[in-house]
């Protein structure tokens, strides 16, 4: 969705707008005229970097359903069609799904991923919500209760499985999620087998598009 930023030229700029035009979206350049050179360069580098065509494509997909016939109907899900490892009706294949999970672990099929783009500011916190203390005796944060629970399932794989553990971050939190990590060892994890990424981002859309 973010692409390279291109230099802000008068043909560059004439190109973008053309380009935004084309997607339906031109009227993202109104006002751009009154902007200092300083603003007008800075706007233009995120509109750059943004895949219009693709973006509007997402949109008008999400939306394409909305007023059709049966568009908007939510109905429950078909009997059978899902469980719950909360029914206590289900202990036998609670026991089964647990077999499996464990075989899958030991043959090196299972990863973790972690979604942990978000700040803790909910929470009175600056830093990631992975780093926030719960108030846990142990003082263990987020991000180290996951690691335990990674360690302990390799641990009963035999210590022969290698669980990888991705890590989703965000430009606000990838930096001091990555510091975190290494100050800490990475939690007794190795660190081949912790991986960082950044989430995505778009641009916001009101119901007009």
């Amino acid at each position: 969705m973010v692409q390279s930023t291109a230099s802000f030229t008068s043909e560059s700029l004439a190109a973008l707008k053309q380009r935004y035009a084309e997607a339906g979206q031109g009227h993202v350049f109104k006002g751009f005229d009154e902007l200092d050179d300083k603003t007008a360069g800075e706007f233009f580098g995120q509109l750059s970097g943004i895949e219009v065509e693709r973006v509007t494509g997402f949109f008008k997909n999400a939306t394409a359903a909305h007023g059709q016939e049966g568009g908007d109907k939510i109905e429950p899900l078909e009997a059978g069609s899902f469980a719950s490892a909360l029914d206590r009706a289900q202990a036998d294949e609670r026991a089964q799904w647990r077999a499996e999970g464990m075989r899958l672990i030991g043959a090196n099929k299972v990863a973790v991923i972690l979604l942990a783009g978000g700040q803790g500011s909910r929470l009175g916190s600056s830093e990631p919500k992975g780093c926030y203390d719960i108030g846990l005796p142990s003082q263990s944060s987020l991000f180290a209760i996951q690691a335990h629970r990674i360690r302990r399932l390799q641990q009963l794989s035999g210590n022969t499985a290698t669980i990888p553990w991705l890590v989703m971050t965000s430009g606000p939190t990838s930096a001091a999620t990555q510091a975190t990590f290494a100050q800490a060892d990475y939690f007794g994890l190795r660190e081949e087998d912790v991986f960082f990424f950044n989430q995505g981002v778009l641009p916001c859309f009101d119901f007009d598009g």
